[in-house]
């Protein structure tokens, strides 16, 4: 019998009942028999397609995020995921940071109307971002974060 670890040790009457009415196993020296291919249903086929950038891509990968694109906005154009552009931009030597911080307005935008009452989910919506964006920029400027129930009521 298998030495139970603490946490099944508290189950080990259930196991103990299980494993005595289960068949024993024969154990032979016996090589496997040869299975088919198809005896298991193992899955080879790969569910997203990697995508490989060209070099014109990359090169217009690189403008358009110099020129403000994000790296999803981006993702999404080339039918890709976000981490394959974050990828080609830092080997061609581009820090890739979060450029809504660095975006003029927005970080105030967040910030007024959060103070104004404003819930994230909704701030979030009339600026056009993540949600957790919200949240990030108000935590990283060091602004308090409301529970739902600090909010007034309708």
């Amino acid at each position: 019998m298998v030495g139970l670890s603490e946490i099944n040790s508290k189950n080990y009457d259930i196991i103990l009942d299980k494993v005595k009415y289960t068949p024993m196993t024969p154990v032979s020296d016996s090589p496997m028999p040869e299975y088919p291919d198809n005896a298991y249903n193992i899955k080879t086929e790969i569910k997203q397609q990697q995508k490989h950038l060209s070099n014109n891509e990359v090169l217009e990968i690189i403008s358009k995020y110099k020129a403000g694109k994000s790296t999803y906005e981006l993702a999404k154009e080339y039918g890709c995921h976000r981490r394959t552009i974050s990828d080609n931009l830092k080997k061609q030597g581009i820090k890739v940071t979060n450029q809504l911080m660095e975006r003029k307005g927005v970080v105030e935008l967040v910030i007024q109307m959060y103070s104004e009452y404003i819930k994230p989910a909704d701030i979030a919506k009339a600026v056009g971002i993540n949600v957790d964006s919200v949240r990030k920029i108000l935590k990283e400027n060091n602004v308090y974060i409301r529970k739902s129930w600090e909010y007034p009521r309708k």
